[in-house]
């Protein structure tokens, strides 16, 4: 009796194991368009509330990369940057975004092209055009933030 409870134990988990992989192979196809974009709103949304820094969903090594210098390179360290605020202080919105999935063909990547208004106690300052790129893991995580940005003065 007990062998026979043992093999219908290893059939239910043998079972198990086989129903249960195709779940694991789709979540290794990588973050839908919708789950990137919800990542990389978060991200531009703590641009202008840091508040909003904490709930960005980072890998734990995130680079950040600006205009080509590496401004960034863990999640703790983003995140913190975000949430003090100092460099960010003076954006006042985010405006005019347009997303694109997968640019160039460059799979788990979406683009957020933007305008960021700069200024300080009500007085405009300048604006700034933004074209960033997002590489999210299977797990819609940001892991790499490439930013390019042009600064034009007050109209």
């Amino acid at each position: 009796m007990k062998a026979g409870l043992g093999r219908l134990l290893a059939a239910a988990a043998l079972a198990t194991t086989l129903v249960a992989a195709p779940a694991t192979a789709h979540a290794a196809t990588g973050c839908s368009q919708a789950g990137s974009q919800a990542a990389a709103q978060k991200y531009l949304d703590a641009l202008v509330d840091r508040n909003a820094a904490w709930s960005i969903p980072l890998a734990p090594f995130v680079l950040r990369i600006e205009n080509g210098l590496p401004t960034s390179v863990s999640a703790v360290d983003l995140k913190l940057q975000l949430f003090l605020h100092v460099q960010y202080s003076v954006f006042t919105s985010i405006e005019n975004v347009v997303w694109t999935w997968q640019p160039d063909g460059r799979a788990g990547v979406i683009n957020a092209h933007y305008d960021i208004p700069v200024g300080l106690a009500g007085v405009s300052l300048a604006s700034s055009t933004v074209d960033e790129d997002f590489t999210l893991t299977a797990a819609c995580t940001i892991k790499r933030i490439d930013a390019t940005f042009t600064i034009e003065p007050a109209a």
